[in-house]
């Protein structure tokens, strides 16, 4: 009997030793090679709860949706008041309608959407009543019912997108300055604030709230300017420089009409990432409407990055065919006319064009 409890605890302390270091490796954004650990701990001992809801975790990362729902569930059959892992399951949904958001096209597309993200907040709400000292779970619950605005006001903002805002509220249900889901936005980001002064990703994500907010006044200018005070925060607080703020806040003061402001920030976004061509087209757009001399320059310019981008973009998406088997017969002949430099590079050199590179010549190309 002692020998089997000294080899249970053998297997037990070698499964958390895997898993831990699986865990540095999913920090670490080596999200495959975390599943993979996570996974031979679980074969030692299948009852480890923080093991599934880890495995989880890196699984959202990589948007693998259904075996990361089965973990995070088993995990909370194995320990129904993990809060780490109802948070975590609860920002996955938000992750995972914001991946699909590009493929609504019907509403019931947009229906699905909200479906997504009312589940994602239960999640979250259950998380913050077993975890309410975590900042971590107040901002992003925060996020998720900044998503639920975001497609509250979007079918009001653009009709012509005829999206669907989903059920609507029952009056009780709303509050009395607005949508209920931007207030509890603003309540859930401010109390993160409050448990942590210096969460900088806070920050950036009130603007966004603010700036959705302004979006629906008359006058939408004062909104938008306190939305940039409130990036102005997020850029002083991120010491590690990952937030794009310059980006955002271009934008914004873009929206704002402030275009000597924006095309500032748009130049810091690009310095900082020369491949930004969202901040490209913010210091276009700036210039043009300052009447600066340079703009036409700058514009002409600016298109040709973004179609050398669009070039790129529909290489890597021919890539993904190839990988797959859809590429139904097209030829690098065809692709030829529309290839920037870094697409002929990508073609040229990535083991996925192999065959289409060596494909001979169809009687109507040899012409």
């Amino acid at each position: 009997m002692a020998e089997e409890d000294e080899d249970r605890r053998e297997k037990r302390k070698h499964s958390k030793s895997l898993a831990q270091e699986g865990e540095a490796r999913r920090k670490n954004g080596q999200y495959t090679d975390a599943i993979r650990l996570f996974t031979e701990a679980l074969e030692i001992d299948g009852e480890y709860a923080w093991a599934y809801a880890h495995r989880g975790a890196a699984r959202a990362a990589l948007d693998d949706w259904e075996p990361c729902c089965a973990d995070f569930k088993k995990a909370l059959e194995l320990k129904p008041d993990y809060g780490w892992a109802y948070a975590r399951w609860g920002e996955a949904h938000r992750m995972y309608a914001s991946y699909r958001l590009g493929r609504a096209d019907t509403p019931a597309d947009w229906r699905e959407q909200h479906a997504l993200i009312d589940r994602g907040v239960e999640l979250l709400e259950r998380a913050a009543e077993l975890s309410p000292g975590s900042a971590w779970t107040f901002a992003h619950r925060g996020a998720a019912y900044t998503y639920k605005y975001w497609l509250e006001v979007m079918p009001r903002l653009v009709p012509a997108l005829e999206l669907d805002n989903g059920p609507t509220p029952a009056p009780e249900a709303r509050s009395s300055g607005g949508s209920d889901a931007a207030s509890r936005a603003l309540q859930d980001l401010d109390k993160a604030c409050e448990l942590n002064p210096r969460y900088a990703w806070v920050f950036a994500f009130k603007a966004c709230v603010l700036a959705l907010i302004a979006r629906e006044q008359p006058d939408m200018k004062p909104g938008l300017l306190e939305a940039r005070d409130c990036l102005v925060n997020a850029l002083a607080l991120d010491v590690d420089k990952r937030l794009p703020i310059h980006a955002a806040a271009a934008k914004l003061l873009s929206c704002a009409g402030t275009f000597s402001e924006s095309v500032t920030s748009a130049l810091d976004a690009v310095k900082k990432n020369p491949s930004d061509v969202f901040s490209r087209y913010f210091v276009a757009v700036g210039l043009k409407h300052m009447n600066d001399p340079l703009a036409p320059v700058v514009i002409e310019h600016t298109r040709k990055v973004l179609e050398s981008a669009r070039s790129e973009i529909d290489t890597m998406l021919l890539g993904l065919d190839v990988l797959e088997g859809r590429e139904g017969g097209r030829s690098i002949v065809r692709m030829r006319n529309n290839l920037s430099v870094e697409a002929i590079a990508l073609v040229a050199f990535d083991p996925t064009f192999n065959d289409l590179r060596t494909m001979p010549l169809s009687p109507l190309e040899t012409r």
